[in-house]
């Protein structure tokens, strides 16, 4: 009895793997078709390029599958093919960042840039991540005004120069020539626009936040709500974004929580204009967002905490005035969003 027992879950368990193997593979064709034609102008596309590359992690378990239990040339040669070439994207797109080469007359700039989520980050966090860092200029998203009056009066002495507008602010060691409030394409969301003094040089800098996609629950069918993946909004602040950066004349510095991931269609519209300084300088998938989400609020009597975050939506960029030296994702504060910091180094001036 316990044999016939055993050779029923192993036989359901080859099963299994089988659809497995098959449903992935059609499903992964699939996407990578409709992503060829409309990029991510599907919402479901667009949910599933925001945790690529983990949903490409399972390709690694095809070969083993074919090769062991589908026992098909065709197929374990295939998806042995897909696996190099899985290896070959992430090694050329993650792990090989090329920081440039500098002298000691080029002068630099650090950066950091955080979204604190609001209450959650407590000022002595803060406080205490920007004189551990040590940045020159620091680009705050979602602060409020408990931020503005602690964390940004203990900074004064090493920030002097200081733009507290929440839910945005700018610290900068450098003097702040103006500074102006934006709602870029007449969205609610606020950013901000200012121009340092660094090196007798004016410099042109942005502080992102960019509105965020949400899931929905849409009714599609008389008795059934589907989800519905709602990322409309983003695209038009992108855009306004890209066009006004395509018109400033200065070398531009913009950080901020841009709520895209880098194989989004709006991740390469600003790529045209701006270079992401994590692609050039740093080394990993860097990874921002979600950190310490308490997963009981979303599944109950499930008490686990997500301190791995699985998107990376914060991001440091630069104009062709700039080069990246170094890039990388901080230490955590409270915030669901880890803090992000480049040193970048000015290559040429603007006349």
């Amino acid at each position: 009895m316990k044999y016939v027992l055993a050779e029923i879950v192993k036989k359901g368990l080859k099963e299994s793997a089988k659809f497995f193997a098959y449903g992935y593979s059609v499903f992964m064709i699939c996407y990578f078709i409709l992503k060829l034609i409309l990029w991510d102008r599907i919402g479901v596309i667009a949910l599933i390029t925001t945790f690529i590359p983990l949903i490409l992690f399972p390709t690694f378990l095809l070969p083993i599958i074919g090769l062991s239990i589908i026992k098909k040339r065709w197929f374990t040669i295939i998806s042995a093919i897909a696996c190099i070439i899985l290896i070959s994207w992430l090694h050329i797109k993650y792990f090989s960042p090329t920081p440039i080469n500098i002298t000691d007359s080029h002068p630099s700039i650090k950066i950091l840039s955080h979204n604190v989520h609001w209450y959650k980050t407590q000022s002595p966090s803060l406080a205490k991540l920007i004189q551990n860092q040590k940045p020159d200029i620091i680009f705050l998203q979602e602060i409020v005004s408990k931020h503005t009056e602690r964390a940004f009066t203990w900074l004064k002495a090493d920030y002097p120069y200081q733009i507290g507008n929440p839910p945005v602010g700018i610290l900068s060691k450098y003097p702040i020539v103006s500074s102006e409030i934006l709602h870029l394409a007449g969205h609610p969301e606020t950013q901000q626009r200012a121009i340092i003094k660094f090196n007798e040089q004016e410099v042109v800098i942005y502080n992102m936040q960019a509105t965020g996609p949400w899931l929905t629950r849409a009714r599609k069918l008389r008795f059934f709500k589907l989800p519905v993946y709602i990322y409309g909004k983003r695209s038009p602040e992108i855009q306004d974004l890209v066009q006004r950066v395509e018109r400033e004349t200065l070398p531009v510095i913009v950080a901020g929580d841009f709520n895209m991931t880098d194989e989004t269609q709006d991740y390469y519209r600003v790529k045209k204009v701006l270079q992401d300084s994590f692609r050039k300088s740093g080394f990993g998938f860097g990874f921002t967002w979600p950190h310490g989400w308490e997963l009981n609020l979303l599944v109950k009597r499930l008490n686990w905490r997500l301190n791995y975050p699985v998107c990376r939506i914060d991001y440091i960029w630069y104009s062709k005035h700039w080069g990246a030296k170094s890039s990388s994702v901080l230490e955590a504060t409270e915030s669901d969003h880890l803090p992000v910091g480049a040193e970048l180094i000015l290559l040429k001036e603007a006349v």
